[in-house]
């Protein structure tokens, strides 16, 4: 089957956010021996029977109203939902944007056959199956996923995705119990994914942190990425750990979290091995959007 992913109703920076999660879809996909692209300057939809056009949650009227058209043409869409819905929008409704992509939602629901959500749990299955058949999928392994190097790390701990105050303090902290000035590098403003890999591959261990204290979803992507870059996760935790708790190394508190990461560096390449093997073993792409696309009953 051919699958194109469409990011249209995405600014440039929302685009580049999204890479890891499309690629990691893609390459799966293609593990699975379908045609998959994703290109983020797409602004095309497969016609009838040509495939299934993927379109990334963020629904605005404009974007709604090109749906609908394409839908009369015959096209026909999955739609994957990065965000957790709540009674006040989207991951809780810290942001106004949220709240709105939250409420727009079941108007652009109206045009697809299905949801394909990364958020687990049946409460999310439930509310995005309102709307259209929905599944959860984890964001699992592939083989050309995997682009290890031989560059040889020079910080202790690397981190990378948004900033917040939050997550700010804890890596400051993390640096003092290292005892080392240049312990941290951070990757922010979502560079292109070539150049964030080489960033991460500085680093010994990669940190899981939460953006809020009231977020408690782990970040499948960032996981995915860093042990397919060969590096190990840290994460502090997380409320919403499952399945990654069983792959890679979750604190059971803030102060375990710090003595966890400052032992990390110490062992990193074989506590990377282990991580990577149980990550290979465990989320194969059938288990993950193998099973999503026949859940939603796109495939058999």
């Amino acid at each position: 089957m051919n699958f194109l992913f469409n990011m249209l109703n995405h600014n440039p920076k929302g685009q580049r956010s999204l890479e890891d999660v499309i690629g990691i879809i893609g390459h799966q996909l293609r593990e699975l021996g379908h045609t998959a692209v994703w290109d983020k300057k797409n602004d095309q939809f497969l016609m009838g029977e040509a495939g299934i056009n993927v379109i990334v949650e963020g629904f605005t009227p404009p974007v709604i109203e090109i749906m609908a058209g394409a839908r009369a043409r015959g096209c026909r869409f999955v739609i994957l939902a990065t965000e957790e819905p709540t009674e006040k929008g989207f991951n809780h409704g810290v942001d106004p944007e949220m709240v709105m992509r939250q409420r727009m939602f079941p108007e652009a629901a109206r045009y697809c056959e299905g949801i394909i959500h990364l958020v687990p749990g049946k409460r999310v299955t439930d509310w995005y199956g309102q709307f259209a058949p929905a599944a959860y999928t984890e964001l699992g392994f592939a083989r050309t996923l995997v682009r290890l190097s031989p560059q040889e790390p020079v910080y202790d701990f690397g981190f990378f995705g948004s900033v917040s105050r939050r997550r700010m303090g804890i890596l400051n902290k993390l640096a003092k119990r290292s005892g080392r000035k240049d312990a941290v590098r951070y990757i922010g403003d979502f560079p292109d994914q070539e150049t964030r890999d080489r960033q991460i591959r500085e680093a010994r261990v990669v940190v899981q942190l939460r953006k809020v204290e009231a977020m408690g979803l782990v970040s499948s992507s960032r996981c995915n990425t860093a042990l397919c870059v060969g590096r190990p996760v840290i994460a502090e935790p997380h409320e919403l750990s499952a399945p990654w708790d069983q792959i890679v190394s979750f604190a059971s508190s803030t102060d375990h979290f710090y003595n966890l990461a400052v032992m990390a560096r110490m062992n990193w390449q074989s506590l990377w091995y282990d991580q990577f093997k149980r990550f290979r073993e465990m989320l194969p792409a059938d288990a993950c959007i193998g099973k999503a696309l026949r859940d939603i009953g796109v495939m058999r």
